[in-house]
């Protein structure tokens, strides 16, 4: 009788073991779809969106955006001294491109240096929110609603001096067109800055498990138990809900490989591409041409800690924004 039982028993574990193979297995078909660098499926992309146009609406306040006086305070320093690493005399009066403005918490920042500002993006509540950030500050502003994969056409072939992406190119639909199209968006003697997810500081088999976790985050039934889901991981910090929204609900997140990046870029012409962090993240500064007036603006790279590992506490090892 007991072997009998010990058979089933281990009949039972070696059916489950394959059945959750089995799962495992269509997650990272799933994942893999979601996360193609040249297109992701629609319902993913539209959900992403979406995602972002509820994070905007629902979460407006929070650590590091400009409800947080901290930031507010120095955020034109920050996109100076750690994010550019450029002097603010060379951005004054330049034309400024933010691709994927958010609630403006960059576009505003970028004002504050005396950037010209055209803000971009996918979602109406995202250029609302942007408005109204800068209404108090004293330089050009314009606004278009598109997705980045066809920006350059809708700005109507105008040139930037400074392109400026930061946590928005890896959500898109498309990773290729959308960074193609920001690329052809430079003046030749311009600069493209970037801040992407990076696959060093993720790896695929943790990456998965987080993507499962979001597809169940999803699922849930009702805004109240995602609410109930973000609250628990927030410790009950409500200034923590919009970067944990963030963290949880887009389902297209891709994580990048530096030189895969790298290569991309200097494919269409940028010869002096380089992170300008010593972090897992990927934060790109890609200068179009060696001889740019820019070079002579550059400051020293920042040490650690830098300015997002401010006050985070356990939210500090899952999410740089």
């Amino acid at each position: 009788m007991l072997k009998k039982l010990v058979r089933i028993y281990r009949d039972i574990k070696r059916r489950l073991k394959s059945q959750r193979q089995q799962t495992d297995n269509l997650y990272k078909l799933l994942y893999n779809m979601v996360h193609d660098l040249e297109e992701s499926v629609n319902l993913t992309a539209a959900q992403t969106a979406v995602s972002f146009s509820d994070q905007w609406k629902k979460f407006p306040d929070g650590d590091f955006l400009l409800s947080d006086p901290w930031f507010k305070s120095n955020v034109a320093d920050i996109i100076e001294k750690e994010e550019l690493q450029i002097s603010r005399d060379w951005i004054k009066g330049k034309k400024v491109l933010d691709a994927g403005c958010g609630n403006g918490r960059w576009s505003y920042g970028l004002a504050q240096l005396g950037g010209n500002m055209t803000c971009v993006d996918i979602n109406q509540s995202a250029i609302d929110a942007t408005k109204e950030a800068l209404k108090e500050c004293n330089v050009e502003t314009q606004f278009q609603l598109s997705p980045l994969e066809t920006v350059a056409e809708k700005l109507n072939g105008q040139k930037f001096d400074l392109v400026y992406s930061w946590g928005v190119v890896h959500h898109c639909q498309s990773f290729n067109k959308s960074l193609n199209q920001l690329c052809s968006l430079v003046k030749d003697d311009g600069v493209l800055f970037l801040y992407l997810y990076g696959r060093e500081r993720l790896n695929m088999i943790d990456d998965i498990e987080l993507f499962k976790e979001r597809i169940a985050y999803n699922l849930l039934d009702t805004e109240a138990e995602k609410l109930k889901f973000l609250m628990k991981k927030a410790n009950g910090d409500k200034k923590k809900l919009n970067m944990l929204h963030d963290y949880y609900s887009p389902l297209i997140n891709r994580r990048l490989d530096y030189n895969y990046v790298r290569e991309f870029l200097e494919e269409r012409g940028f010869e002096l591409v380089e992170r300008n962090k010593k972090h897992p993240e990927l934060f790109i500064r890609a200068v179009k041409s060696k001889k740019s007036d820019v070079i002579n603006h550059f400051l020293p790279e920042p040490k650690a800690p830098f300015w997002f590992q401010r006050d985070l506490g356990s939210l500090k090892k899952i999410y740089v924004k």
